[in-house]
């Protein structure tokens, strides 16, 4: 019941419907009784999950939403007015997070702004430019805070503000204004007096509208910026040193009307964007937050006709942000009197200026059709507080995860997410970016796009340019966003890019391909988020007719063995020629079959298909296809040299009899064997568990490692190293220090570190010993430390699952109890925690539905130990329920290993 009020009440905070979260409203949605509400809304607002407004009727707002949103902590739970918590919420806000845009359009201008007045010693002079209305003043007065609050400048420090088109008609008054004069200097210069250079030490002096500034008075400016000395008028005696910060603004090109040497002693120009360069989002925030000041000013509250919010919102106002204020407060103004039956006030057309008024064409039709009203509060509703990239992201997620909880199928999940990624790149194309922003990156995007289709045969627009320009462009704007959003959801990114790996090969080679030229060209470093993106995208471009009439897919056996020939070859030829499609190991022929026919799906108009495969028979694979008019060649025992053969013969349009025929006759090997080549030294990942949770536990291992060290780590699968122990073509390539996982394949001459013996830190003394040779002193104590911190059983499961850890480990451990219960003796510590890690990953294997390597003998097993599998399922019942997955026997049989492997159950000599 919490759950489902709470999940009600966080949907409504996070689209700011607060209202709609009163006890009577839930009561009626929950089907609950309203005092029953009540008693659990006052209870979570005593726990501090939700924050209530008393108002008539009372609401509820979830904490942690608001306090995401308006980044602070709120230490009150109940508040009179959602106004006053409103306003604790802005009091809290600090320097630039004031300013709207400070995450969109203007993340970089802050970013310049703060590197300058920060910059060592005392900071740097720094030139704000753009049109009138801009926001220069806030900025500089921002600019200001900024420094305060990071202590930058004294205690006393001052910001002090001149507008120097004042002086215009005086520039000798401005000039003893600024460098203050003597008595005597000029008629009238009763006493000394100090200028505002002087009164701005140790903080912020702001010359607005500098270019107002005579030559003299910038020349004098200059000495001061390049000396740190200046006179006052009338005494060219004495030097007087000031340590201020200095910011000037100018609506005029500086170039225009500055003196060089003025010029040369400012070293940033930032240039501010006109209103109309802000875009759609940041124009309803402003208008948003202007109406809400006039509201708190009236104490009324405000509706505006759609037909007056349309106008506001298209209109390109001269005096930009100033100009809208204007337009606003004159809008207030001509409505003071004009209320509706709630006693808002109405903004109406006839409510706006005449000015704006008049450049409507077409009035008399905008008059006299109907008109309804948006409540200012409302506007809250259009203002995306999430960048539109992060939603991107989201979306894509939120359908990955339906997919994986099986909510929606496969085909559903890449269709919606398809849709989602065209959705986002025609709105790109539709809202008008900053273009000197895309000019950065065309001419390389369109020569990387250039340089991939002719590889990968499709054709690009110049649509497709621009629309990856645009995606780009956002991508590094809001780089750190999208940063920290990854690492939040590292481990179903990383699934879910193996998902579209397997899925969509060629797809993913195009979006590789070009991750590696903007990561060589353009210094981009493009995350794997990103890379899905693209892959979505890159899914629905046209091919060229070549490759529509020809295919080739190369399938085998193996953790990545398909994708390295394919990849391989399709460099050499320099040409996207094959596909690839990865098998486990131990697959059965039925699921090869669905895997290509799957694949044959997505081929179009192809015509021809050259089927390149590592074992089975031929024909058995050639009887399951699903063929419809596309003749097929199938070629065995598949090696690169032999890819290559038949790649070229492919680009060179050859019959496909003639190319078989060619690669059958002219087949060959040789070998030599060189023994005296020192090998790369390993640690090797291996995991009864599957290759997944060695792949998350090599990277775990890897973090662990100290700089400079000469071992790397790799992964191995669990079965083949069991089936083929020392004499595996691994040991011939590599030197094996030690096999780290979650089951001992139980090999002779290879040393083995269980994973809960890192957790429980039982066998440092071992690893000493294993890679004592292979390190210094210094790294090995680096290692052990690293060990120590990496390797608990917190951050163990938070790397190794996507799901909630703390719930997870709850239900295995409950279960354990109660197979040990039902065994009648206790698991060594060890046992204990290799179940928690080996269960709790076998369980998000079955949640996602992912492929599970075969128990050897797994018939002798089931008949031998059925009294083993009725115990795990009785225990494990609970934890199957709530995950709504089946354990299978195969998975039991490795739970058996560990059991049986366990010290306690061999000293008894049980037999289960």
């Amino acid at each position: 019941m919490n759950e489902e009020i709470l999940t009600i009440i966080k949907e409504n905070s996070q689209s700011h419907k607060y209202e709609n979260n009163t006890a009577t409203n839930i009561s009626e949605l929950v089907h609950v009784s309203r005092n029953e509400v009540a008693t659990i809304l006052k209870t979570l607002v005593a726990r501090h999950v939700l924050m209530k407004i008393e108002e008539r009727p009372a609401y509820y707002i979830d904490k942690q939403v608001f306090e995401n949103e308006y980044n602070m902590k709120i230490e009150q739970d109940v508040f009179k007015s959602l106004d006053l918590l409103l306003n604790q919420s802005r009091q809290s806000v600090r320097d630039f997070d004031k300013l709207i845009g400070h995450d969109g359009s203007l993340s970089d201008l802050i970013n310049q702004c703060k590197a300058t007045i920060a910059y060592p010693p005392d900071g740097l002079p720094m030139m704000l430019y753009g049109p009138t209305g801009t926001g220069k003043s806030f900025i500089a007065k921002l600019a200001y805070e900024y420094a305060k609050n990071q202590n930058l400048l004294e205690a006393q420090g001052k910001f002090i503000a001149v507008n120097c088109s004042e002086y215009a008609n005086n520039p000798e008054l401005l000039t003893a204004n600024l460098f203050g004069y003597v008595k005597g200097a000029f008629t009238g210069a009763e006493k000394d007096k100090a200028g505002l250079i002087e009164l701005a030490n140790g903080g912020v002096l702001f010359l607005d509208e500098v270019h107002n500034l005579k030559a003299e008075c910038q020349e004098k400016l200059f000495q001061f910026m390049d000396q740190s000395i200046y006179h006052r008028v009338g005494d060219n005696e004495t030097w007087y040193t000031s340590k201020v910060r200095l910011i000037l603004a100018t609506t005029e090109n500086p170039e225009k009307v500055l003196l060089k040497t003025l010029q040369r002693r400012i070293p940033m120009t930032i240039t501010v964007p006109s209103l109309q360069q802000r875009g759609m989002q940041e124009k309803v925030q402003l208008i948003y937050s202007m109406f809400k000041e006039e509201e708190e000013r009236l104490h009324k509250k405000i509706s505006i006709s759609t037909k007056a919010y349309n106008i506001l919102l298209s209109h390109e106002f001269p005096g930009n942000i100033g100009g809208l204020k204007s337009c606003v407060q004159s809008c207030c103004i001509n409505s003071l009197f004009q209320e509706n039956d709630e006693g808002d006030m109405l903004i109406q057309l006839k409510s706006l200026p005449n000015s704006i008024l008049n450049d409507i064409t077409e009035k008399s039709a905008v008059y006299t059709s109907a008109s309804e009203y948006i409540k200012i509060d409302d506007l809250q509703n259009f203002i995306h507080k999430e960048k539109n990239i992060i939603r991107l992201n989201e979306e894509l997620m939120k359908h990955y995860k339906e997919c994986v909880q099986r909510i929606i199928n496969e085909e559903q999940c890449i269709e919606r997410c398809r849709d989602t990624v065209w959705k986002y790149f025609d709105s790109t194309l539709i809202y008008k970016e900053q273009e000197q922003q895309k000019d950065f990156y065309q001419n390389g995007i369109q020569h990387i796009l250039d340089l991939v289709a002719g590889q990968y045969k499709f054709e690009v627009t110049n649509n497709d340019i621009l629309s990856v320009c645009s995606y780009l462009n956002a991508y590094t704007k809001d780089y750190h966003s999208f940063r920290n959003w990854s690492v939040k959801n590292n481990e179903v990114v990383e699934t879910f890019y193996s998902f579209m790996k397997q899925h969509y090969h060629r797809e993913y080679s195009i979006s590789e391909e070009i991750g590696k030229y903007l990561s060589s060209y353009l210094d981009m470093d493009v995350l794997p988020m990103a890379m899905i993106t693209f892959i979505f995208y890159f899914q629905s471009l046209k091919k060229d007719d070549t490759y529509q009439k020809r295919a080739g897919v190369i399938l085998a056996h193996g953790f990545s063995t398909a994708s390295s020939i394919a990849d391989a070859v399709n460099k050499f030829l320099g040409k996207y020629v094959f596909d690839a499609i990865d098998m486990p190991v131990n697959v059965d022929m039925n699921s090869v079959l669905q895997q290509l026919n799957s694949y044959m799906k997505k081929l179009g108009k192809t015509e021809e298909l050259f089927l390149l495969v590592d074992m089975g028979s031929l024909e058995e694979i050639y009887k399951g296809l699903h063929l419809d008019n596309v003749n097929v060649g199938i070629i065995n025992n598949i090696s690169t040299k032999t890819a290559l053969e038949i790649g070229n013969g492919i680009l060179q349009n050859r019959a496909m009899e003639d190319i078989f025929k060619d690669v059958v006759a002219y087949s060959s090997t040789s070998y030599h064997i060189e023994r005296n080549r020192q090998k790369e030294k390993v640690i090797l990942c291996s995991c009864a568990s599957g290759v997944g949770t060695a792949e998350k536990l090599k990277q775990i291992m890897e973090d662990s490692l100290p700089l400079q060290s000469e071992i790397s780590v790799r992964v191995y699968d669990y079965n083949e190293l069991v089936e083929k122990g020392m004499n595996s073509t691994l040991f011939d390539d590599y030197h094996v220090l030690c096999v780290i996982g979650t089951l001992n394949p139980n090999i002779e001459q290879m040393n083995f570190v269980p994973i809960e013996d890192l957790i429980i830190n039982d066998c440092l003394g071992e690893l000493d010993n294993y890679l004592e040779d292979s390190m210094t002193i210094e790294q090995l104590q680096d290692f052990k430390k690293n060990i120590l911190k990496n390797f608990s059983l917190s951050n163990i499961m938070n790397s190794l699952t996507i799901l909630n850890p703390n719930k997870l480990l709850e239900h295995v451990a409950d279960a354990i109890d109660r197979l040990q219960i039902a065994l009648d003796f206790n698991f060594s510590n060890n046992t204990c925690f290799g179940l928690y890690v080996h269960i709790s990953c076998l369980i998000e294997r079955q949640v996602m539905q992912k492929e599970i390597e075969i128990y050897p003998d797994m018939n002798i097993f089931e008949k031998e130990h059925a009294l083993f599998i009725s115990y795990i399922k009785e225990s494990f019942k609970d934890v199957e329920n709530f995950y709504r997955v089946t354990i299978p026997i195969a998975e039991i049989g490795y739970i058996y290993d560990y059991v049986r492997n366990d010290k306690n159950f061999i000293e008894r000599g049980f037999c289960i």
